[in-house]
């Protein structure tokens, strides 16, 4: 899972919401927070160059 967890102001900031099904995919990870996204859905811009984000220190790897 490619799950990213942006600052507020980011996450605010970010041009599209999330949708039902990347919310439903959200809901297997660990370390869950209201900013959390799933990376391959978030789209970038030049705005957001720069942006600093956080991954979860546990990750939920179906491999396992």
């Amino acid at each position: 899972m490619c799950h990213l967890i942006f600052s507020k102001e980011v996450y605010d900031a970010l041009p599209d919401k999330p949708t039902d099904e990347e919310l439903d995919m959200l809901d297997l990870a660990y370390e869950l927070t209201d900013t959390s996204r799933l990376g391959c859905q978030t789209v970038m811009s030049k705005e957001l160059d720069g942006i600093e984000v956080r991954v979860p220190s546990t990750i939920n790897d179906a491999r396992a």
